[in-house]
């Protein structure tokens, strides 16, 4: 039986994942709490695809969602975490095919996605996505997701995930460089997520990408002694210490 729950994500889960000798574990990822309706297997899969993707382990958190996917066919946010996968945007990589073939999988058109989705909630993160990876070119997508999570973190002011997710977005608009502008808008929205819950891996993670430069480096210089710890078994969580 499908359940709607919140994710919360700290201790004692894991999944051995194919190419992995011993399990990653949430309790060595950090924290995240994300409410997502499926079964209990399918939410344990997908905490830790949520937790992997903060992280910047993309091909690891694709195959914890494709897991969770495994799990429960119709839980609809597994579908969004596989896609968001493909999704690099500090990188400014991009696989749309590959993101559309997983939202396609979930429902052939935006609103049969929807459909789909358990809740309000669900259908607004799907929906984001269908700004990330709708038509036009990547830049001008990059500049509407921004502005699509925007209005989400307005509608949830509160919630980490959303906030984590939204300065996400706005670093991935810094096309031509940085931009300190830009990243300070990220900081200030990443910001309080890390002094509320300094064990979140984003939010520790996203404020050192967003105070990465000489003159801002002090400032992120809490997030970077907090991030290895918070995320010992994540290889990039130990390289992004390196940036401060």
């Amino acid at each position: 039986m499908r359940t709607w729950a919140r994710v919360a994500v700290l201790l004692l889960v894991g999944a051995l994942l194919p190419g992995k000798e011993s399990p990653l574990s949430a309790q060595t990822l950090g924290r995240v709490d994300f409410e997502a309706a499926g079964v209990p297997e399918a939410q344990e899969h997908f905490g830790l695809g949520v937790l992997l993707l903060h992280n910047f382990e993309y091909e690891d958190a694709a195959l914890a969602f494709r897991k969770a996917r495994d799990a429960d066919p119709d839980m609809a946010m597994a579908y969004w975490g596989e896609a968001m996968t493909y999704n690099h945007p500090i990188w400014m990589e991009q696989d749309r095919e590959a993101a559309l073939k997983v939202l396609e999988a979930l429902g052939a058109t935006p609103d049969k996605r929807a459909a789909n989705a358990a809740s309000e909630w669900e259908r607004d993160w799907l929906a984001t996505l269908d700004v990330l990876y709708g038509d036009g070119p990547k830049k001008e997508r990059d500049l509407a997701y921004r502005d699509a999570m925007r209005r989400m973190w307005e509608k949830y002011p509160e919630n980490d995930e959303v906030a984590a997710f939204y300065a996400l977005a706005i670093l991935g608009t810094a096309h031509e460089g940085r931009d300190f502008g830009t990243y300070m808008r990220a900081a200030a929205v990443v910001q309080p997520v890390f002094l509320r819950s300094p064990d979140h891996p984003g939010a520790a993670h996203y404020v050192i990408h967003a105070f990465d430069d000489p003159v801002h480096a002090p400032l992120g210089l809490p997030a970077a002694r907090a991030y290895s710890e918070v995320a010992p078994d994540a290889g990039h969580a130990q390289h992004m210490t390196s940036h401060i």
